[in-house]
């Protein structure tokens, strides 16, 4: 069939009482002489089919198959070329989040329905019958019959209304060529603000009452448009762009072309409310989702297992775009610790994925959506920035846009372009990094002025490898800085005592050194940049998760940090700190942990204090939270009395605490309370105003020590009183707290059952809980998840479940280590 003919014209009338809709389209084709058409649907029903050839119209023998999802159409002759198929349809908005699905929100205590869509990666088909593959572009005449009362959007602008009795239609103008999974459908009472970026008409959509809560993302709209146009030199090619709150949704966001969809906690800032870390992640979620309308929408991969090429894309520059309009944020830095470190984690693992994988069927697509597919691609395209100079890198991204628009590619098209910008062998260099999985360790040894490189697989579990990376590696030695690219096991370097192998931490691999006390100076007195003093912990405390280095050595080796003030160096060694005291929660040794711990933490709150200073880091509101928190759990008594005494003053008036300290204040009010307190948050998170407070007051009642109350925070999660879409935020929590997390298997076994079919297809969200419980430390554990879900398998869950299973080993096998150090 050929793609650049495909055109549809579809009308929508969607029933919000019955939770029905009904649905007519007509698509224009071209094909090859044939006697079968096959296409895609799934939960909706056929009542009509007609192909229309010229002036004749065929009747086909229809069967849809449920377990492929396809729409066979058998013809008794054989049709070709121009060719329209006219359907009619009907389908449910169901709860499950996925496809064209109802949406619950509340106006002034009364309970009211939207409808919206997700058809990411492949649901499409459950709204329309369709060719629902990404190659699979068309142009789309989309319209909606709706109530009179309610407004509708969709992928482009309303190009005509007409009025017929207690109904409207709308009849929205043609889209670009684009694919299935990037149409968009909404209806139902909505707000806006709008604003104007030269030709676009940008408008932030809320449900009623909330719309003030949206200027913050309309300024970022605009700005962030304003960054791409300028930097890809590509207009953007609609007249209008849609930012849109949903109340249910499981993902963060969505980048339907011009009609960008998500969480309410991801798009709404409210300055009574809203901290300072969701300030961040609205910027960065905004940005990322209007970089995917050129990486993604403009130019879309051919299949998914290229998704990388929208989504490290978009993870990628939309940290260029924070960072040009918030240089305060220091937001390089936290890529680091956010998006390379959370790749590193992942990749170490043998059940990690290649960037580019082999996906079969679409039910194998929700998997890869991870920090394989968003981090480890981002971070590699970091590393070929550095590697080309940003003049070729931008060269390359505008070549490979202008070229490949309104179409399709493979990883290929991408790596000529750079390549052919940079003169530099790019293709080759990318090969293993791209197509293969993990990363390497770079062991350097030292012997008179020779440095010998090592390169070998880094993993958690230890095994032999003959993997082997073209590495870019810079390094300083003394003064001066090399570069070099590493396409051998081994390479010799001339060298002296004072280098550093990765500067910057702009590669993609480990570095382990035959000591460290060549950088107590440079990391003690700060006189290595605040990167560098991150990289060298973070990837000595990695080599001692793995056994190499011992947690006695890393612990010794925090010494070197008691006088940094850096945010992301004092925050990554923090997070070490507390995964370590809580992994080894209920041995013997937690207290020599602990001892260490506290110091250092002390020394932080000392930094940080109470109060924002004036002229302190922006990033210093984020540390605080995490050091209060942290110290709390420790039983640090004036830190609880103080979070007592704030408590108090909150419970008199909402506005006598900032929403920066708000977590760290429930959650020491929530490990130190009892049956009492915990009902005092739950009323909180009855009366919450924004879905932000309700996920602060979700992580309260998780962070009980009492059994009583956690059992009834188990139980709350099976109720109706939280969202489908917010049952991984009391998960997550839960699974961190070491009261909790014991019990978070036995509940999740037990009810499987109803959670598998409350969350239905939405495999995300099945995906995160199992992921969760991954901080299990006991192979009893492992063997029991592994046996459950052999006699339970659930499609599209297989990965994640082997990432999980080999994590408690590793945790498990670490404790074992620290019992041997300790004792």
């Amino acid at each position: 069939m050929k793609k650049e003919n495909f055109h549809y014209e579809i009308m929508f009338e969607p029933d919000l009482k019955k939770f029905r809709f009904k649905g007519k389209e007509t698509i224009s084709f071209n094909t090859e002489s044939t006697k079968k058409i096959v296409l895609n649907a799934a939960d909706i029903d056929i009542k009509e089919c007609i192909l229309i050839k010229g002036k004749k119209e065929i009747l086909p023998k229809i069967k849809l198959n449920k377990e492929t999802e396809e729409l066979i159409l058998t013809f008794s002759e054989t049709v070709s070329g121009d060719c329209k198929l006219v359907l009619s349809f009907e389908g449910t908005h169901n709860d499950q989040l996925i496809g064209f699905y109802r949406s619950k929100y509340t106006v002034n205590g009364k309970e009211k329905y939207m409808v919206t869509t997700q058809f990411e990666a492949a649901d499409a088909r459950r709204a329309f019958p369709c060719w629902d593959s990404p190659q699979k572009k068309a142009t789309f005449d989309i319209s909606m019959i709706v109530e009179k009362n309610l407004t509708v959007i969709s992928n482009m602008p309303v190009k005509e209304e007409k009025a017929s009795g207690n109904k409207r239609s709308f009849t929205f103008g043609t889209t670009p060529v684009m694919s299935t999974y990037l149409v968009y459908l909404a209806a139902g009472e909505f707000e806006y603000l709008e604003d104007m970026k030269g030709r676009v008409n940008i408008r932030v959509y809320t449900t009623p009452g909330k719309k003030e809560q949206g200027k913050f993302a309309l300024e970022l709209g605009r700005k962030f448009l304003n960054f791409y146009e300028n930097y890809f030199k590509i207009p953007y090619p609609l007249p209008k762009m849609d930012l849109i709150a949903i109340p249910d949704f499981a993902a963060g966001a969505m980048e339907n072309w011009g009609a960008i969809t998500f969480r309410e906690n991801a798009l709404l800032f409210d300055l009574k409310f809203s901290s300072t870390a969701t300030k961040q992640r609205i910027a960065e979620i905004i940005a990322h989702e209007i970089a995917h309308q050129w990486f993604g929408n403009l130019v879309t991969m051919e299949w998914w297992n290229d998704l990388w090429l929208n989504e490290s894309f978009a993870t990628y520059m939309a940290t260029k775009a924070v960072d040009s309009v918030f240089p305060e944020f220091d937001f390089w830095s936290q890529f680091l610790s956010d998006s390379t470190e959370s790749a590193m984690r992942l990749d170490a693992l043998k059940s990690s994925h290649p960037i580019e994988v082999k996906v079969n069927t679409p039910k194998e697509i929700a998997e890869i959506f991870d920090d394989i597919s968003y981090d480890k691609g981002g971070s590699i395209l970091r590393m070929l920035n550095y590697y080309l100079g940003e003049e070729d890198f931008i060269e390359g991204i505008k070549s490979y846009l202008k070229k490949f628009k309104y179409g399709n590619t493979k990883s290929e098209d991408l790596w000529r372009s750079f390549e052919e910008a940079s003169g530099k062998p790019v293709i080759k260099m990318l090969k293993n990094w791209i197509k293969k999985t993990g990363y390497p360790l770079v062991e350097a040894n030292l012997k008179g002025n020779t440095l010998k490189l090592v390169q070998s697989r880094f993993l958690l579990e230890k095994t032999s490898s003959d993997y082997l990376w073209s590495i870019p590696i810079n390094m300083s030695i003394g003064d001066k800085q090399i570069t070099l690219l590493m396409d051998t096991k081994t390479k010799e370097v001339k060298a002296q005592k004072n280098f550093k192998i990765n500067t910057k931490q702009v590669g993609f691999y480990r570095v382990k050194y035959p000591k460290l006390d060549i950088f107590k100076k440079d990391i003690s007195q700060m006189e290595m940049s605040n990167i560098d003093r991150w990289g060298i912990q973070n990837d000595f405390f990695s080599l001692c998760v793995s056994g190499t280095n011992s947690v006695k050595e890393y612990l010794e080796f925090v010494d070197f940090y008691k006088k940094d003030n850096d945010f992301l160096v004092l925050s990554d060694i923090q997070d070490n700190l507390h995964s370590l005291y809580f992994l080894g929660y209920y041995e013997p040794f937690k207290k020599k942990i602990e001892e260490k711990t506290i110091v250092f933490l002390r020394q932080n709150f000392k930094l940080l204090g109470w109060q924002q200073k004036q002229g302190e880091p922006h990033t210093y509101a984020m540390l605080r939270l995490k050091t209060i928190s942290f110290l709390g759990k420790l039983g640090d008594k004036e830190i609880n009395n103080e979070c007592k005494k704030r408590f108090n003053q909150y419970m008199k008036d909402k506005n006598l605490l900032i929403p920066d300290l708000q977590g760290a204040v429930f959650n020491s009010i929530a490990w130190n309370g009892n049956e009492k307190d915990y009902n005092i948050f739950m009323q909180l998170y009855e009366t919450a105003q924004t879905q932000e407070e309700k996920v602060r007051f979700l992580g309260a009642i998780s962070n009980f020590r009492d059994e009583t109350c956690l059992k009834k925070t188990f139980e709350f999660m099976l109720s109706e009183k939280i969202r489908y879409s917010d049952i991984i935020y009391p998960i997550a929590y839960l699974s961190g707290n070491p009261y909790a997390k014991q019990m978070l298997w036995p509940w999740m076994k037990n009810n499987w059952k109803s959670l598998s079919e409350r969350l239905g297809d939405t495999k995300m969200l099945l995906r995160r809980m199992v992921s969760t419980l991954r901080v299990l430390s006991d192979m009893n554990s492992e063997q029991e998840i592994k046996s459950f879900f052999k006699t339970h398998p659930t499609h599209g869950l297989e990965m994640t479940l082997a990432q999980t299973l080999e994590k408690i080993r590793i945790n498990s096998r670490m404790v074992e280590r620290m019992r041997k150090e300790f004792f």
